[in-house]
C-alpha cells in the first residue's frame, strides 16, 4: 500500500501532466537539464501539516502544503510568455475544485503566483497550489 504522501504527488503529476500546452517537466529527484532557448517547469511538493481531524482512538488524519509548480521562460521572452505559463497552471488547479486519480482526491485550497525570479537562462515564476486531505 502506497503512503498518502506518494498518493498525493502521483495525483498532482497525473492532473499536471493532463493540462494541455505545458512544455517539459522537472520531476523531483529526476536529473534534468533545461535547455537554453526553451521554456519548462519545475515541480515539488511540500507537505506542511499532518495532524488528527478529530480527538479520539484512531482519528480520522488531516493533512495539507502546497505543490510548487516554478514557471520558466526562456531569458529576455519577456513577461508575458511567464504569465502564459503561470495562467495555464493557475487556471488547471483552480482553488476550491477537487482532483483525483485512482481513488484519492485532493481538495485544492488555493493557487497563487509570486514575484518572478531570474533562474539561469531563465525567468521562473512561481505558482504556489494548496492542498488539504482527510485520510
Amino acid at each position: 500500500m502506497a503512503s498518502i504522501y506518494e498518493e498525493i504527488r502521483a495525483t498532482f503529476e497525473v492532473n499536471l501532466n493532463a493540462v494541455v500546452g505545458l512544455p517539459s517537466v522537472a520531476w523531483e529527484n529526476v536529473s534534468f537539464n533545461p535547455t537554453t532557448n526553451s521554456p519548462y517547469i519545475k515541480v515539488r511538493m511540500v507537505p506542511s501539516l499532518r495532524e488528527p481531524a478529530v480527538r479520539g482512538l484512531n482519528p480520522q488524519m488531516y493533512y495539507q502544503g502546497y505543490f510548487l509548480v516554478e514557471c520558466c521562460v526562456p531569458e529576455g521572452s519577456g513577461p508575458a510568455a511567464g504569465d502564459d505559463l503561470a495562467d495555464l497552471i493557475l487556471d488547471a488547479f483552480e482553488a476550491t475544485t477537487d482532483i483525483t486519480n485512482d481513488g484519492t482526491t485532493l481538495c485544492i485550497r488555493y493557487a497563487e503566483r509570486d514575484l518572478g525570479i531570474q533562474q539561469g537562462s531563465h525567468y521562473c515564476i512561481p505558482v504556489r497550489i494548496g492542498w488539504y486531505i482527510y485520510n
